[in-house]
């Protein structure tokens, strides 16, 4: 039996399904961490904003997945869409507001310089800082890389001798000079060298975006192009650059991006 149809004009409309999404948190603060994952191996970046980020095989084989830190350019009481491969998927992201802190501290005139030298270390430290590595050499939560009482909280603002200063991007740890001080997960040390602001100073590269800094250290162990694992001695606690006693100034950034390192010791990070 052969049916015909006359006259009339079928169209089949192809709807793409919506991937599925889970995010780590639909309200994030300014240097909070936010994972994003998605259950569908087609899944090549997610978009937030105007920020595009790529996207990383997971740990389950079927996933991809991302951690990033949440940058001061998405704006407080911002609520934005989240995007896969440039299509929406419904899920948004809402950026929250944070009390800020504030301190006052005093630094010697002499130790506050400003020339060709330091801009140069600067600029150096920041191409380190935001080098970006497609391997993942991290696994599983960071660690305290050293033991001591936190003296400067992350996101503190600061008053330098009498006038307003800048946010402070880390953890100050305050602790004995000669201290140990260990690499607070697995990475390539992408700079290990004396700076005259952040003194002697080590960048460890651990992959996936994610670097961490350690600086005004008395001694650097770790040389550049080092592998190092979790754990490992990479320097000892001291006061050089511009410092006002023994600490490690530890900081993590991600995608160039800082956060509180507090949140990669604290939460599940794996996605």
């Amino acid at each position: 039996m052969v049916l015909l149809f006359i006259g009339s004009c079928f169209s089949i409309e192809t709807v793409s399904p919506v991937m599925k999404v889970e995010l780590s948190s639909t309200k994030v603060t300014h240097g909070s961490i936010l994972i994003v994952k998605v259950f569908d191996k087609t899944a090549r970046n997610v978009k937030i904003k105007q920020s595009v980020f790529p996207l990383f095989d997971g740990k389950d084989g079927v996933s991809k997945g991302v951690l990033l830190g949440v940058p001061t350019w998405w704006d407080i009481g911002g609520k934005y869409e989240v995007e896969i491969n440039g299509k929406a998927t419904g899920q948004t992201v809402e950026i929250d507001g944070r009390i800020l802190k504030n301190e006052k501290i005093e630094i010697e005139k002499s130790k506050l310089v400003s020339n060709e030298e330091t801009k140069k270390q600067g600029e150096l430290l920041s191409k380190a800082i935001t080098e970006f590595k497609n391997d993942k050499y991290w696994s599983g939560n960071f660690i305290l890389p050293v033991e001591g009482k936190i003296t400067t909280e992350y996101g503190m603002g600061r008053t330098v001798n009498g006038s307003q200063g800048g946010i402070h991007r880390g953890l100050d740890i305050g602790a004995n000079e000669g201290t140990e001080i260990k690499a607070a997960n697995d990475g390539i040390v992408v700079l290990s060298r004396k700076h005259i602001l952040t003194g002697n100073t080590i960048v460890i590269n651990h992959g996936e975006g994610v670097v961490s800094v350690y600086y005004h250290m008395s001694a650097l162990v770790a040389v550049e192009g080092a592998k190092v694992k979790k754990g490992d001695v990479i320097g000892k606690v001291g006061s050089t650059g511009v410092s006002t006693g023994p600490h490690l100034h530890w900081g993590i950034w991600i995608f160039g991006v800082d956060v509180n390192p507090l949140e990669l010791i604290e939460k599940n990070i794996e996605f």
